[in-house]
């Protein structure tokens, strides 16, 4: 029996920890609010351990959050809002620095002096129905931070000192990567809606978001590469030399490169400037850009403006209708456009569908065309791909 006893403890040891101990604590929750055992969650979060849910009773909490406690992989920390929104007010918003393996669900920051949040050097964080109402500086902002889900989001006020203002209202800046920002309202705020900067692998995807009434560019890259832009609807930007979406080598880049950027489904409409605009400061390049099946219609200062002059690689313009009538394609690779009105739904009413009999219904190419449109309309729906960023349904 003894010898027995001895080789059952001699294969745990080879074994080593039991799965519950290789997974550390059970989770917890931790509960937040009038009813919970935390009045306020700064408390909560101090305490949290990797797999702790912080529950938080829909409210109003003053003072903000810094984050102290890193989650681990696969076992996050939860901040979640329960029963509503729970909305973190005070002058320090919501600090994340570098900490990690966070998840922040139906979640508001209000009226910070400062960053509405502020990540430097975090990775695998997740912002969900997550919202930032006011802030002085950019809203949510991302600083060499990695593995990033933003989605079902709405940033609004941000930026209110203006032009002197840190960041934008969702900034993805110096380093950031793999970050997918989707079904975000981000709107009326005081810089650029959403912004990618200073990303030379950026690996970024902007999709199906409503991004209005920005100072503008509603969305700007910067001096980026590998950034994807599409189903998106943009429009009315404030500013009259910002366009709906922005492409840009700005000086502050070393790169001084913007590349690999695809831009398709898009619909940009009513902003001050163009549709889009493709600008450099002083010196730069830019490369391999593919602006595919978008709809720029409405907009004061035309559909596109090209203000570069130093393009490499393969640069395609093809199945895009420039409603505000002719452009210069300048470098682009350009065919398959349609310039003026191709025979809209009702553009007074801001409907840019195609309406039946349309010229730009079937008569695009198939190249790099997207297979769903704006809508998620499977392409092509008839004879041919349509023109534009709807693709006409069909009976």
């Amino acid at each position: 029996m003894q010898v027995l006893a001895g080789v059952a403890l001699l294969v745990a040891a080879v074994a080593g920890p039991t799965a519950e101990g290789a997974a550390g604590p059970a989770p917890r929750t931790l509960h937040v609010g009038p009813h919970g055992q935390y009045a306020g969650v700064q408390a909560a979060a101090d305490v949290a351990r990797p797999g702790d849910t912080i529950a938080i009773e829909a409210g109003t909490y003053p003072g903000g959050l810094t984050v102290r406690r890193d989650g681990a992989p696969g076992r996050p920390i939860r901040f979640t809002g329960i029963g509503g929104t729970a909305v973190l007010s005070g002058a320090g918003g919501l600090a994340v620095g570098g900490h990690s393996w966070l998840e922040f669900t139906d979640v508001t920051v209000s009226g910070s002096t400062g960053f509405g949040v502020y990540a430097a050097g975090a990775h695998d964080l997740v912002f969900d129905r997550f919202g930032v109402d006011g802030s002085r500086d950019g809203g949510l902002v991302l600083v060499g931070s990695r593995r990033v889900r933003i989605v079902d989001c709405d940033i609004r006020g941000t930026n209110s000192r203006g032009t002197s203002a840190d960041h934008e209202a969702l900034s993805i800046a110096s380093g950031s990567s793999d970050v997918e920002v989707s079904g975000c309202r981000v709107h009326d705020n005081g810089e650029e809606g959403i912004d990618v900067k200073y990303d030379d692998a950026a690996r970024v995807k902007i999709h199906h978001n409503v991004v209005t009434g920005n100072r503008g560019p509603n969305i700007y890259v910067d001096s980026s590469s590998i950034v994807d832009i599409y189903a998106n609807v943009v429009g009315g930007t404030r500013e009259g030399t910002k366009a709906g979406i922005g492409l840009a080598v700005e000086d502050y880049s070393e790169s001084r490169l913007l590349s690999k950027v695809r831009i398709f489904n898009n619909l940009s409409t009513g902003n001050a400037q163009a549709g889009l605009s493709l600008w450099v400061e002083s010196t730069g390049t830019m490369r391999d850009l593919t602006i595919v099946n978008n709809t720029f219609a409405g907009n004061a200062r035309g559909s596109l403006l090209i203000d570069a002059d130093r393009f490499t690689g393969t640069n395609t313009l093809r199945n895009n209708v420039f409603g505000d009538g002719p452009v210069d394609a300048g470098p682009f690779a350009a065919d398959h456009n349609f310039a003026g009105n191709p025979g809209f739904a009702d553009p007074a009413r801001g409907d840019y569908h195609l309406a039946e009999g349309s010229a730009a219904v079937d008569a695009g190419s198939p190249e790099r065309a997207p297979r769903f449109d704006l809508d998620g309309v499977a392409r092509p729906a008839g004879a041919g791909f349509d023109i534009g960023a709807y693709e006409r349904r069909r009976p």
